[in-house]
């Protein structure tokens, strides 16, 4: 199959070229809107990470534009039956692009296999990450298609993999083997959610070094584990530690331990905490003068999220003057970290 070259163009471009294509009578490329996609590529637009979803019945790839407000083109790739004289359509071969406002989708024949759509995918990747000078991909996907995804992962042009999300429903169960095999493949650089069941016995070593990492099953993660993670956030959802388990932790903490962290989120803490327990023999700094901002900001690939940290406990480790402060709200307990603002 030949790559999608230049037929696909018109697909690529945002607010002004979907504006193009609305005033083009049919599926081509006149001079002008060439040397438009050509200013497009020279622009230096500022993108984000290319995402890429491989999902139950879905495959997509968003654009997303960095502003304030994400601009953002998603083409979808579906099966179905191509209906012929549809409006606005173009066909490629066995493929249909077919446009709606600022969504497009890649209607491919019914009876494509998998490896037929990846190679749709890699050929839609790897002209948009030429167009827009972006070599850097996000990937979702759902932890049975990891073992039919070689072709995809062997054959996309990026240069870092960013952020790797795994999603699946109940009956869909990540192992050991295909989290390796997503690692050695794609290396993400930045951070890993698995929002997902895992196998019994599974063993998140493997998990405990990107800066960010979200988990929203984490009954698999001991307090050892807790211990050795090099992340700078990190956020347990359906955990089972204990208080007597925090209060450990910031023991630790204390004496040195996991001297990268910055947040630690621990998702599951409905009643509030025993802080004279937790804290006991530390000495919690004078409310009096405040040691941390009003709010927390974490950065994540998409989006910021902001912590209120106002009612938080502050308390210093000596050794390197970093502040902790522990903050209950809901049912989530909070670990925020950073150097002391009055030293």
């Amino acid at each position: 199959m030949k790559p999608f070259v230049i037929l696909f163009t018109p697909l690529l471009v945002f607010e002004k070229i979907i504006k193009l294509m609305e005033i083009m009578d049919v599926f081509e490329l006149s001079q002008t809107s060439i040397r438009v996609l050509a200013c497009i590529k020279y622009s230096r637009r500022r993108i984000q990470p290319i995402q890429l979803l491989k999902g139950e019945k879905c495959w997509a790839i968003s654009v997303f534009e960095k502003k304030e407000k994400n601009v953002q083109l998603v083409i979808r790739l579906k099966t179905e039956k191509v209906e012929n004289g549809v409006m606005r359509q173009l066909k490629i071969e066995d493929s249909v692009i077919d446009k709606t406002e600022k969504e497009l989708s890649c209607l491919i024949h019914g009876n494509s296999k998998e490896e037929d759509i990846d190679i749709h995918m890699v050929h839609l990747f790897n002209y948009l990450s030429d167009i827009f000078n972006n070599k850097n991909i996000t990937l979702w996907i759902r932890p049975f298609r990891i073992i039919t995804s070689h072709f995809l992962f062997s054959n996309l042009h990026f240069e870092s993999c960013k952020f790797l999300k795994i999603v699946g429903k109940e009956n869909d169960i990540l192992s050991n083997d295909n989290v390796s095999r997503l690692l050695e493949a794609l290396q993400p650089s930045f951070g890993i959610t698995l929002s997902c069941p895992v196998e019994e016995g599974f063993q998140p070593e493997n998990l405990l070094s990107p800066p960010r990492l979200l988990v929203s099953n984490a009954k698999c993660f001991s307090f050892d584990d807790l211990l050795k993670t090099g992340c700078e956030v990190a956020c347990l959802k359906n955990h089972s530690f204990t208080e007597e388990d925090v209060k450990m932790f910031i023991k630790h903490w204390m004496n040195g331990s996991n001297p990268k962290l910055m947040h630690l989120r621990l998702d599951g803490f409905n009643l509030i905490p025993n802080w004279e327990n937790i804290l006991e023999g530390i000495e919690v700094l004078d409310e009096g003068k405040r040691r941390r901002p009003k709010s927390f900001k974490i950065h994540y690939v998409y989006r910021i999220e902001e912590i209120d940290c106002q009612n938080g406990l502050d308390f210093k480790r000596r050794t390197d003057g970093k502040i902790r402060s522990v903050v209950h709200h809901s049912n989530i307990l909070d670990f925020l970290v950073w150097h002391d603002l009055h030293a």
